[in-house]
């Protein structure tokens, strides 16, 4: 009997370890495979939402992007992509309003004050126009793409982000990466937002 459950150990073992690099394929191969649109989409739950996210992305815990420590904040370390989304109450849009000391409605105040501490973070950036987010979303929304070097000169990055007013709490997302790959990632942020459900 033990020679039995010692022969199934050893096979297993040799199951399981052999040609790992045949059972796991990452995360580029099956972006080039779904036709560079991020594949294995999940809905994901955060602060009274949901919305569909690539099962590719990892949590991780680099906060340096966002501004709330109570933020979603995912990668794809093969790809070196970031994905994050915070929410915002009316309470802190009113003080985004007070800080930026002009009027506006609670969607594009959140929005503004988030891309000036976005700004305020770079030497140097290039930031899109504001404009209106899908029709289709279901919800207001603003986006906006802001471009910079990376630390020490590195290469470009560019910030993909969307404010959404869900229900009086505004919702910021952003989808980071190096400028020479995040562009045709475009769609899938779009996407992202568009799946949005309360």
């Amino acid at each position: 009997m033990k020679i039995v459950h010692l022969s199934f150990l050893i096979v297993l073992m040799l199951v399981l370890t052999a040609c790992p690099e045949i059972r796991t394929e990452g995360a580029q191969q099956k972006l080039f495979k779904n036709h560079m649109d991020l594949p294995e989409l999940n809905r994901v739950k955060y602060y009274g939402i949901s919305f569909q996210l690539s099962k590719l992305f990892e949590d991780n815990f680099d906060f340096e992007y966002v501004i709330k420590d109570q933020a979603m904040s995912k990668s794809i370390y093969d790809l070196g992509l970031n994905f994050s989304a915070e929410m915002f109450t009316q309470s802190e849009a009113d003080l985004f309003k007070y800080s930026i000391g002009e009027d506006r409605d609670n969607l594009n105040a959140v929005h503004d004050y988030y891309v000036i501490k976005r700004q305020n973070s770079m030497y140097e950036h290039f930031s899109s126009i504001k404009k209106k987010g899908p029709r289709n979303s279901g919800f207001p929304t603003v986006i906006q793409t802001i471009e910079g070097p990376g630390y020490e000169g590195g290469d470009t990055v560019t910030y993909m982000m969307a404010t959404v007013d869900v229900n009086d709490k505004y919702y910021v997302f952003q989808l980071i990466g190096k400028k020479g790959h995040i562009g045709y990632l475009y769609d899938d942020f779009l996407d992202i937002i568009k799946s949005i459900k309360k």
